[in-house]
């Protein structure tokens, strides 16, 4: 969970964010699985997008997984690389 979903207002979301956190997310420890397998493991074609084989790609054993709509535009990685310069 990120700083961003600790600061719900009321007690319902107090216990409803972590719970829907665990579900939906996994575990910071999950999320990192496929970055590391990708870079360390000699399976893991070169240029390829690794994300988790799991429902949605949101858990589950790192695996070659389909590139997300418009994550291979040069005009949109400019555009990311600009803004990650001016913060």
């Amino acid at each position: 969970m990120t700083g961003l979903q600790q600061h719900g207002n009321g007690p319902l979301s107090r216990v409803a964010t972590p719970i829907a956190a665990r579900l939906l997310m996994g575990s910071a420890g999950g999320a990192a699985w496929p970055s590391l397998y990708a870079a360390t493991s000699p399976h893991a074609p070169s240029g390829s997008f690794i994300g988790p084989a799991g429902r949605d790609q949101t858990s589950g054993t790192p695996k070659p997984a389909k590139l997300p709509t418009g994550a291979d535009d040069p005009a949109e990685g400019e555009q990311l690389t600009d803004v990650s310069f001016d913060l």
